[in-house]
């Protein structure tokens, strides 16, 4: 399983970076920046390539950042192209999830994709609302 991580300026490479840094170095990934001196094709083209060095098959995971963003745009925009999957809307714990998801090889993409979007609400905790709750107890 390879992962692409693809945002706004520095979001996909410090996500990454700081997963790494919980999980221990990942192989397969790569992540993509939009700054506000690049275009859109530029982009594009830097996630195609990786796309194709990681063989352009059916086992990569896109991972971006704001629906109907550029960087969104650009990764669908390469969907018609390879048989990518793709989730929006990235956070640290997605990733992190992603990652030891992988470690089993047997799940599949599918599998992965699905575990991600059903535990996704989990990662946003109203922290006054959970410290209320805890503290009655």
């Amino acid at each position: 399983m390879k992962y692409i991580f693809v945002s706004h300026g520095d979001l996909a490479k410090s996500i990454l970076g700081s997963a790494q840094m919980i999980v221990g170095e990942q192989s397969g990934t790569k992540a993509f920046g939009l700054y506000p001196t690049d275009d859109i094709g530029g982009l594009k083209d830097q996630v195609k390539m990786a796309i194709e060095e990681f063989g352009g098959g059916n086992d990569i995971i896109c991972f971006t950042d704001l629906f109907s963003g550029s960087p969104f745009n650009a990764v669908v925009a390469l969907m018609g192209e390879y048989p990518i999957r793709h989730i929006t809307g990235m956070n640290l714990p997605m990733v992190l999830e992603a990652f030891m998801a992988r470690m089993n090889e047997e799940n599949l993409i599918e599998d992965i994709c699905a575990k991600l979007l059903d535990e996704a609400p989990s990662t946003f905790i109203d922290v006054n609302n959970y410290l209320e709750a805890n503290l009655d107890d």
